[in-house]
């Protein structure tokens, strides 16, 4: 059976999947949409069965905590379009994952930058009413959709929407989704003050990646794509 492929936007994000789910290609070029497109189009010329956009996210509705893993029926663009995921493919993975999970099916924002702050988050969901927001996932989906293969995304909740991350934790990511320890060391330096907010942030990063491992594990052999046959190519559409 020809394999799904699974794009990152960070490179922890591909080393969860690239351990823990079975059967799948990976390809991670770095955060947001450009390099997602990369990505993705890496794996279309590998011969892949369809696209899964795969990682963490940020919390957009109040309940939205972290930890808690959103595979989407509908992706909801910047300007008001929406685009649906493949709902054959993504019922036959959401019912290998309920029987070890919880699964919100709630609308996935797409944005183009991240949204460190509680202002942000509040203007994006006032825009979207997206439950969580990524930067990758709309970019993937169009690959997909260029090239006739579906796609569906799952992503855990990393921050939630009343909590604004730190300095430190947006300049040691580097665009191509490595972490720049050196970069993270030197914003400490100038704002000592940020050292508690970056515990915190560990401790939500922690419950989003576990929620991620998991998902991998549970998918079973080649993400449940088994159930995105040739009949059910591609169901994506976008609107707006």
């Amino acid at each position: 059976m020809t394999p799904p492929g699974i794009v990152t936007g960070l490179r922890l994000e591909a080393r969860i999947a690239r351990r823990n789910a079975a059967g799948v290609r990976v390809a991670c070029r770095g955060m947001g949409p450009k390099r997602a497109r990369e990505a993705a189009e890496e794996l279309v010329r590998q011969g892949v069965s369809g696209l899964v956009s795969f990682g963490l996210a940020g919390g957009l509705a109040a309940e939205a905590r972290p930890g808690m893993l959103v595979a989407p029926s509908r992706i909801v663009t910047e300007n008001g379009g929406e685009i649906a995921t493949n709902a054959l493919w993504r019922e036959r993975l959401c019912g290998a994952l309920r029987r070890r999970m919880t699964i919100i099916d709630a609308p996935l924002a797409a944005v183009r930058r991240p949204l460190p702050l509680y202002l942000d988050k509040t203007t994006a969901w006032a825009r979207t009413q997206g439950f969580a927001a990524d930067m990758e996932s709309a970019a993937i989906a169009a690959v997909a959709r260029r090239n006739g293969l579906p796609f569906i995304a799952v992503r855990a909740v990393a921050d939630p929407v009343d909590f604004s991350l730190p300095q430190a934790a947006l300049a040691a990511m580097g665009k191509d989704g490595r972490l720049k320890p050196w970069r993270l060391a030197l914003s400490l330096w100038r704002q000592p003050g940020q050292i508690r907010p970056l515990r915190e942030l560990a401790g939500h990063g922690a419950a989003a990646k576990a929620a991620l491992t998991a998902a991998a594990k549970a998918a079973g052999p080649g993400f449940a794509a088994h159930a995105a046959g040739e009949g059910h190519r591609s169901e994506s559409r976008q609107t707006g």
